[in-house]
C-alpha cells in the first residue's frame, strides 16, 4: 500500500513538474529593468503608447529571440537597436519573463493584430 501511495504520489508530482511552464528569465527582475521598455510596450498598469506595440502576454522565448535579433542589429530598427544595446541576455530574458507573465493585455480588440504577434490565427 505503502509503495502505490508512493508510486501515486510521485506520478502527480511529475505531472505538476512536466506541466508547469517554466520561464527562462525572472518575471521580477525584469519589472525593475523594463523601465526603458514601458513607454513604448507598456506595463501591468499601463498599456503603452502604440497599441499595437503591446509585449504583455507574449511568449517570453520568442521575445527573447526576437529581441536579440534588435541587439545584434540582425533587425534594423533605430530606437529597438539603441534601447537593447545596454542589455545583456539574462536582463533581456528576464524583461521577456516580465511581459509573459503580465497575460493579455487587457485593452484588445479582434480587429487590430499586435504588430509581430506570432500567436495570430491562420489564415484560411
Amino acid at each position: 500500500m505503502k509503495v502505490l501511495n508512493l508510486a501515486l504520489t510521485a506520478a502527480a508530482l511529475s505531472t505538476f513538474v512536466v506541466s508547469t511552464p517554466v520561464l527562462a528569465g525572472d518575471p521580477v527582475v525584469g519589472k525593475q529593468k523594463a523601465t526603458a521598455c514601458i513607454a513604448c510596450h507598456g506595463s501591468d498598469t499601463y498599456p503603452g503608447i502604440f497599441y499595437t506595440l503591446q509585449l504583455a502576454g507574449r511568449n517570453a522565448d520568442k521575445l527573447t529571440v526576437k529581441t536579440m535579433k534588435y541587439k545584434t542589429g540582425k533587425i534594423l530598427h533605430p530606437m529597438m537597436n539603441m534601447s537593447t544595446a545596454f542589455f545583456d541576455e539574462k536582463e533581456i530574458e528576464d524583461i521577456s519573463a516580465y511581459y509573459q507573465s503580465l497575460g493579455k493585455p487587457a485593452f484588445t480588440s479582434s480587429l487590430i493584430t499586435i504588430k509581430g504577434d506570432d500567436d495570430a490565427p491562420a489564415a484560411k
